[in-house]
Parts: C-alpha cells; structure tokens; sequence
C-alpha cells in the first residue's frame, strides 16, 4: 500500500497514533488531494467526527488553510464544530474563501445564528457584501428569508443596504415580496430604498395590499404615480374605487393623470361620481379632469351629480366647463334629473347657468313635467315660470 493510501486509511479509521507517526515522517501527507478523492484528510476526519485528529492537523505549520475548491472553515461551521472554525480564523484562515456554487462562511455562520463566531469573522476581515453565484450577499438572504436578528447584526457592523442581487433585488425589495414587513420596517430606518427596477412592482403591491406608509416612501423617493395593474387601472383608478381621499389628494399632488380610465373604459371622475365619491370627485376636477368625459353608461359627472343633488360638485363642474343641456340614454338632461330628485338648489344653479327648459326626454316630458309627476310642484312653479320663484 503507498503511504498516501495508508495515510488516508488512517484518517478514515480516526488512529490518531497513525496519523502522527506518518505526518511525522512525511508532512506533506496533510493536505493531500488525490484525483480519486473529493475530500481532504481534515474534511474525512471532521465528517467522521474526529475532532481531536483534525484538531491535530490544522495544528501543523504546512496545513493548507484554504485549499483550493474546499474550504475548512467553511465546513467547519456547516457540521457545527465551532471550536474548531474558531481556531482556524484564528490561525489565519480566510473568513471570505468562497469555493464555487457555495454561499460564504459568514452566510452559513449567520444562518445558523452563530453570531460570537460570526463577530470573529467580521474582526478577522469578513466582507459582510460578498456575492454568491446568484448575487445574494448576506443581507439579501437575511431579509428575504425573514431573519430579523442577523439583519440587526449585520447592519450593525456596516451590511450595505443597497447591493442588489443578479435579478435586481436589493435587500427591502426581497423583503417586501416576501412579506417580511418587519425586516422591511427595520431596513427603511437605515435608509435602504426599493431597487428602480422593482419599485413600481412594488409601489402597487404595497397599495393592493394596504401597506400606505410604504406607498408614501415609495412616492416621495419619486416613484411615478402612473402605474397599472395587470388590468390596466392605474393606482389612482385603485385608490377612487376605495373612496381614499388621502392617497387620491397625494397621488394628483404629484402628477397622476387624472384623467386615467378603468380597465371599462370609464374616466376617473366618473367612477368617483358613480360611487358617490363627492369629495374625491372635487378633488379631481381641481386637478383638472376633463368635466365632459362620459362614462360606460354615457353619463357625465354632471348628470350624475345633479341627480344626487351635490350643488358644490355640481357649481364647480359647471365653473370648469360642464356641458349644461347633454343627455343620456334616456335623454335626461342634469336639469331633468335634479328636477326629478327634488334637488331645489340644483336646479336654480343649473338655470341660472343657462341650462335650457325646454329639452324634452324619451317620454317627451321636459324638466317642469318631469317635476310635476313626481309631485316636486315648487320645482315644477320655478320652471314654468322660466326661473323665476314666485
């Protein structure tokens, strides 16, 4: 048998005697790397359990600390001998070895909440940055898989907040997909901002999913507000449709088009209006939203309006331009419908702004008519006397 071949049935059987007696005679046998094998003599020993043998050989003076595509430290902490991935950095092992298609020493140390060991590390010159194949560094990994104390612990020591990983994820932008919303907390109060390539992604799922403080950050970082959904309703559209006046007021403050249409091809203003929305409906129109706009139903904000009998949205349509005498299907003209709602005010509002009287709907009925059947006879006195109350 060759002494290599004796050397390593040695290790495998854990004879330290053995051991010593050959290293004695040929040190070199420590580090050997035979083609046929695809450990070292310390992985066998560690594998195997025997500790005091690889205490023994890391102690010698010629023990290849880094061995080139394997890594003792490495393994060291994977099978939990801590005392021993202790000694190696201690000895000089190099805390930032990274063998291929492998995560760092540090990553697996910190996976394990190694974290005195993983102090050592940082002391003896750990990158706290390094990248493994797929571009994930210790922070990313950290905050994806939801690990608040290594996050803590590694923005502690100085993690960069903003590396991002080979798809474009940075370390809040992984943590927000995954709906770590802690780490996501923590990590925005150390400054960290979603990566451009994922923050509109994440600008509508942090919407759809209620998270508004991450919504404003997100758009006082400069997020456009013109973003849709996989529908095609912009998250102004979104935010109407759930009567949120905030965000609706921040999202036109800093340039949504509020003129946006739903995935039915229905504007802004109109499904404000159709939801009775009022106040979010002002606030459009002051945006300037375009007052003559029809919805699906070929109704304008205006018809809607006056038939609810809403006098300021209906003053400041009309003060923005609103069409007085358009129809709808029926050929109800705003006029027609206040009148028939008993919306007093509405109608003076809409006469004194020139609308006509004398427009007749489907039924051939005009507005005063309309107003008599339905018992609205004051109403009915106001028109036919041409806006005049008696």
């Amino acid at each position: 048998m060759s002494t290599e071949l004796e050397f390593i049935a040695t290790v495998v059987t854990g004879d330290l005697k053995a051991v010593k007696e050959l290293v004695s005679e040929e040190p070199a046998l420590i580090n050997i790397l035979r083609d046929d094998l695809e450990v070292t003599p310390f992985e066998i020993a560690l594998k195997s359990g025997f500790s005091k043998l690889a205490h023994f050989l890391l102690e010698q003076d010629n023990f290849d600390l880094n061995t080139y595509n394997h890594n003792p430290l490495r393994i060291s902490i994977d099978l939990g001998f801590l005392d021993i991935a202790n000694k190696l950095l201690i000895l000089g092992a190099n805390p930032n070895y990274l063998p291929t298609k492998m995560s760092s020493s540090l990553l697996l140390c910190l996976d394990n909440e190694y974290f005195d060991l993983a102090e050592l590390m940082v002391e003896k010159g750990a990158e706290l940055d390094v990248r493994n194949d797929n571009g994930w560094t210790p922070l990313i990994w950290a905050a994806i898989k939801g690990r608040k104390s290594t996050v803590e612990f590694l923005l502690k020591h100085g993690a960069n907040i903003n590396v991002c990983n080979n798809d474009g994820w940075n370390a809040i932008t992984g943590a927000y997909f995954k709906k770590r919303i802690d780490i996501v907390a923590i990590l925005k109060e150390a400054g960290a901002i979603f990566s451009a390539k994922f923050s509109e992604a994440a600008l509508l799922s942090a919407y759809q999913n209620g998270y508004l403080d991450i919504v404003n950050t997100l758009l006082d970082d400069g997020v456009t507000p013109n973003i849709s959904d996989e529908k095609g309703n912009s998250l102004l559209i979104l935010a109407i449709q759930k009567g949120d006046q905030a965000t609706v007021d921040k999202l036109l403050s800093i340039g949504a088009d509020a003129n946006a249409k739903n995935e039915d091809n229905n504007p802004a203003l109109s499904i404000a209006t159709k939801n009775d929305h009022y106040s979010i409906a002002i606030s459009l129109v002051k945006a300037k939203a375009d007052v003559n706009l029809q919805d699906s139903d070929n109704r304008t904000p205006l018809l809607r309006a006056a038939y609810n009998g809403e006098y300021e949205l209906c003053k400041l349509l009309i003060d923005n331009g609103a069409a007085l005498n358009i129809k709808d299907p029926s050929h109800y003209t705003a006029l027609m419908f206040a009148a028939k709602k008993g919306h007093m005010k509405v109608v003076q509002l809409l006469v004194e702004s020139g609308a006509s009287l004398n427009l007749s709907n489907l039924q051939n009925y005009s507005a005063s008519q309309i107003a008599d059947t339905e018992g609205f006879h004051l109403i009915r006195s106001y028109l036919t006397d041409n806006g005049r109350l008696q």
